[in-house]
């Protein structure tokens, strides 16, 4: 047999069977166990997998798509589709039928593998459109889906696979894994995931084993991880945040990678397990805050007061520690006292007490949400990426963290802005090319070979990259003034009580702002005053709603230029929703089709009108659409 190069994917999980194969490699939670898979059991049922697969018909070239929800087959289906020689790629769970038609069809997947019976009655939804292509649909949770099988001649269960598998080892399966891996080339596809889709339909983004090991051994320079460190897995595994900073670096390392019981139970378990390290796009840590302020809203008078005076002493200290300069004296001594007494048992309390270091990407988080987990003594760095770099290019060192900036260059990799401003980089990280669609390939770098990222932003004096908004998204007045909307929305959606905001005003004389407020906070606080309500249609409306957001706006519009400062406003009478097409999946906005979507809103934002009638279709999970409809009120800050 050939020697093993750990220069693939593969070849890391044979590595570490091999080197400890009975230490854990991973953790599920079941029935409130933690339930263990040594790495020679995760290498086995790889290895079972994949032969598996290969009695399916499954070679070298194909396509294989997983969907569901975190879960160890999810990795098990993705290792063992690279180990047969395929590329996998996911959807996200919570896709909608259609969604997961164009992406079966665009990934060209032959083998499909699904968590559960959700999943499955999406798949039969759309089968006559994808069945001359997809040989067979693979289900590992079949719970309540007996029937299905005798139904639905196309659907199979993922232990029969694994266990056809099994039948092969005699025949020198035992083997197959470490000969696939001694025969990947390591520059060659590895995965294909989704881009972000802000703008259109997303892109396949092609990264090779070269491309996501490069990105996590130079990425573990600035930030070190160790052999047996415990981590969780909490973003959604199709997105490249989870692929590379858990999923590679789990393999790189030899970490324990730990899987919640279920979706809905992640911050129970998040409490119970207390990883060494968590990551999440903007909007998690935006959810984090809200679920502590939440918690202090309802707390009694003692313990709200200790909260704010050990905030309000841990925010000057961090705010001292970031402009190099020294808090004062008796910030100094009831900092520590604060900190034991107060901030460390809430850190406990959601999740983080453990955390070594913590990483935000995925798109812009506002310097204020930056501050407040710094000032609770949470090691958070910004990190700058996207699919087509591996997810990383730019990001904090340890000694060197600024909020209003994403870092410094990773090593190895070149960054630099053109003269138009877009930011460009260059290094092994930058993906292979969008799959089928050479065009899109080609335009997508320059002729130096600089990966074009859409994106806007600047060298400071100081070394770090300071981004600014999309390019496309960026704003000029009527007056020509110029300014990011990103930068507003962000800072907004600090406030306990806004979830999500969409700023406006190109070629208008003065910028407006349409605004979703979070339900469980502002339910929170209109219940302590007494105001009774049913929907969020009918709580967003009320009039002290209103003002408690104008309040919200103002404080926060202050810090900006007077041109540039929110005029006017509209409270939304629904939440923004990824099924409705508002939101991509990891819940950035989509700002052309909001803008479209809300077009007659924001035109009477411009107008002297106090209210618009709403009317738009929502769609629910199952594909079902129907008509929604209501008063929105239009309010001057």
């Amino acid at each position: 047999m050939k020697s093993i190069p750990a220069d693939n994917l593969i070849s890391l999980i044979v590595r570490n069977a091999s080197q400890m194969p009975g230490e854990d490699a991973i953790r599920e939670k079941r029935f409130g166990i933690w339930m263990p898979m040594t790495w020679a059991g995760f290498e086995a049922n790889i290895r079972r997998f994949a032969l598996g697969l290969v009695a399916l018909g499954f070679r070298k070239g194909q396509n294989l798509l997983i969907i569901g929800d975190n879960k160890p087959e999810w990795i098990i289906a993705e290792f063992g589709a690279m180990a047969a020689g395929g590329i996998p790629t996911g959807a996200y769970p919570d896709s909608l039928p259609e969604e997961i038609r164009y992406l079966v069809t665009y990934s060209e997947s032959t083998i499909l593998v699904l968590r559960d019976q959700e999943q499955a009655d999406k798949i039969i939804s759309i089968w006559e459109q994808i069945k001359a292509t997809v040989r067979a649909v693979i289900v590992w949770d079949s719970r309540g889906m007996s029937h299905y099988y005798r139904q639905y001649p196309f659907f199979m269960r993922f232990e029969d696979v694994t266990e056809t598998g099994m039948g092969m080892e005699g025949e020198g399966g035992r083997d197959y894994l470490a000969k696939r891996a001694a025969d990947i080339d390591s520059k060659g596809p590895a995965i294909m995931l989704t881009t972000s889709g802000t703008t259109a339909r997303p892109k396949l983004s092609v990264l090779s084993h070269e491309n996501l090991l490069f990105a996590s051994e130079s990425y573990g320079k600035v930030v070190r991880m160790n052999r047996g460190d415990e981590l969780l897995s909490a973003a959604p595994l199709a997105w490249i945040g989870e692929q590379l900073y858990n999923v590679v670096r789990f393999l790189t390392v030899g970490a324990h990678y730990n899987f919640p019981e279920e979706t809905e139970t992640l911050r129970k378990d998040l409490v119970e397990l207390q990883p060494y390290y968590f990551g999440g796009t903007p909007a998690v840590w935006e959810l984090i805050i809200s679920t502590i302020q939440a918690a202090m809203d309802n707390a009694d008078f003692f313990k709200r007061s200790c909260y704010r005076l050990a905030m309000k002493t841990a925010m000057k200290q961090t705010e001292a520690q970031l402009a190099g300069s020294k808090p004062g004296i008796l910030t100094a001594i009831v900092g520590p006292l604060s900190d034991f007494f107060v901030l460390r048992p809430l850190k406990n309390k959601v999740g983080l007490g453990r955390v070594k270091m913590a990483v935000t990407g995925g798109g812009a988080i506002s310097p204020e949400v930056f501050k407040y987990f710094k000032a609770l003594g949470i090691d958070l760095r910004q990190v700058f990426g996207q699919s087509e770099c591996s997810g990383i290019a730019t990001t904090h060192s340890g000694d060197d963290v600024r909020p209003e900036t994403v870092g410094v260059p990773i090593p190895g990799v070149l960054v630099k802005i053109s003269e138009a401003g877009e930011i460009l980089v260059k290094g092994k990280n930058t993906h292979l090319g969008y799959y089928k669609n050479e065009k899109a390939t080609r335009e997508g770098y320059t002729p130096e070979g600089f990966l074009k990222t859409g994106d806007t932003g600047y060298f400071g004096e100081d070394g770090h990259l300071y981004v600014f908004d999309r390019a496309k998204d960026v704003m000029t007045l009527a007056d020509g003034t110029r300014f990011a909307p990103q930068d507003l929305e962000t800072r907004l959606k600090f406030s306990p009580y806004i979830h999500e905001a969409i700023v406006c005003g190109a070629g208008m004389p003065f910028v407006v702002a349409v605004v979703s407020i979070d339900l469980e906070n502002v339910g929170n606080w209109a219940k302590k005053r007494g105001m009774s309500f049913t929907t969020i249609q009918d709580l967003s409306q009320r009039p002290e709603v209103y003002a408690l957001i104008r309040q919200e706006i103002e404080a926060i519009c202050r810090r900006f230029p007077a041109n540039i400062r929110i005029r006017r406003f509209a409270i939304l009478i629904k939440t923004l929703h990824p099924d409705d097409g508002e939101l991509t999946r990891t819940k950035k906005v989509r700002r052309a089709f909001v803008n479209e979507r809300y077009k007659a809103l924001i035109e009477d934002l411009y107008s002297t009108k106090k209210s618009h009638n709403l009317d738009i279709e929502i769609r629910y999970e199952d594909g079902r659409a129907s008509a929604f409809k209501g008063l929105v009120k239009i309010e001057e800050v």
